[in-house]
């Protein structure tokens, strides 16, 4: 009897001791340990004592999924600061989908990801992310009306398959990733802003039964901020692009050329011909017609610049009107053609203002890089000086700045 007392003494520790390794790391807790555990004490318990345990175990159990709970939102915290802070830090499209997953796959399981986006009326859904066991597969493109996106797309409403049994007959459920092995999983949650549909997000996993209600809203919230983020960055970069565009005429402005310039002067082997040009009769057609027609005037020759300009080249209205033209790899004879033919397309090509015509005439000067400069300024200079040896010459000509 003694002996008895002593093993149920001893089996009660080694329990206490169990118990408290639960509540020390008490997320690991698993149900089916605590079920096996259930079983075998009750077996060796009263049926008041079995009772009473099994309290015990389901506060274990409760506790357990408080703290789970807990950690839970702790996480969802870190990840929503983690996105805000990296997204008010880039505007490159492809850190913020890349940053997406990294912090998807912090909190769930995302053996394969991608995001796609929809512009209402298109026919085509652009993927630019699909990534399976860490290989990116996109950018990609496909028909809408196709796969389970357009479906999400079609409702905005989630869709969430637990496992491939359940997955619909139909050939919907395209993954665009590896073609060895297809996951289990997968949550469609659609990308809204507002009401505006912009695409979906989807997470997938190879593991059955791998998602909760807790990730399909979790995933809604990121793709939100995913929405966002890339609407401000397309707005960025429009913009951005907008201050290189001069906006009267829609060609490059003077921003745009000095960054064109010394990019093309920073190339190896590279020569550039320049050729600046400036109005003969902007100041006395705004005083006679009216700034309408200088602004005409001035649209006129940017039309004969684009006319005129090769696949390489580039046109700007530089300021006022004054106007550059870029050729990369251009000899000095093509640069003069060119010049003649602007202002051959001018000559043909008259305004028409109050029954009156309004010839327009150009002075034009050019100069080549590295012939006739080593720098940037040194070859808008000369281009410059070219110019004004064509003003003084009478206007509406051409002067080549190393032939004087």
């Amino acid at each position: 009897m003694h002996e008895k007392h002593v093993v149920r003494e001893a089996y009660a520790r080694q329990l206490l001791e169990r118990y408290s390794q639960w509540l020390g790391n008490i997320e690991e807790v698993e149900l089916g340990e605590v079920e096996a555990l259930s079983r075998e004490v009750d077996s060796m318990l009263s049926e008041q004592d079995s009772v009473l345990h099994a309290e015990l175990l389901k506060q274990i159990m409760e506790l357990r999924n408080k703290v789970t709970e807990m950690m839970w939102i702790s996480e969802h915290m870190k990840i929503l600061h983690d996105l805000s802070h990296i997204f008010a830090k880039t505007f490159e499209e492809s850190k913020i989908l890349w940053k997406a997953f990294e912090l998807v796959s912090r909190v769930m399981r995302a053996d394969a990801f991608f995001i796609a986006f929809y512009d209402e009326g298109d026919s085509e859904i652009k993927i630019p992310i699909s990534i399976d066991s860490e290989v990116n597969y996109g950018p990609l493109t496909i028909p809408y009306g196709q796969a389970m996106v357009s479906k999400v797309i079609d409702t905005r409403e989630t869709i969430h398959i637990k496992t491939m049994k359940n997955e619909p007959s139909e050939p919907e459920m395209i993954r665009w990733g590896s073609p060895e092995i297809d996951t289990n999983t997968c949550i469609f949650v659609p990308l809204m802003l507002g009401n505006q549909i912009k695409g979906v997000i989807s997470a997938q996993s190879y593991r059955e039964f791998a998602y909760k209600k807790e990730h399909e809203e979790l995933l809604k919230i990121i793709g939100f901020q995913v929405a966002s983020a890339i609407e401000t960055a397309r707005l960025y970069e429009r913009m951005y692009q907008m201050s290189f565009q001069d906006e009267l005429t829609g060609i490059a402005n003077y921003r745009a050329f000095h960054r064109d310039l010394e990019k093309l002067l920073s190339e190896e082997d590279t020569s550039v011909s320049l050729i600046m040009l400036d109005s003969d009769s902007l100041k006395a057609v705004n005083d006679h017609y009216g700034h309408h027609a200088g602004d005409a005037l001035i649209k006129q020759i940017a039309e004969a610049m684009k006319e005129v300009a090769g696949p390489e080249d580039t046109a700007y209205r530089y300021a006022g009107d004054e106007f550059m033209l870029l050729c990369p790899g251009s000899s000095m004879e093509l640069a003069e053609e060119k010049a003649h033919a602007i202002r051959e397309y001018l000559r043909l090509r008259p305004l028409t203002q109050d029954d009156c015509c309004i010839l327009i005439a150009v002075s034009v000067g050019i100069a080549r890089y590295p012939q006739d400069a080593n720098t940037a300024d040194s070859l808008k200079r000369a281009a410059d000086e070219a110019l004004y040896r064509s003003k003084r010459k009478g206007k509406n000509c051409t002067t080549v700045y190393a032939a004087g």
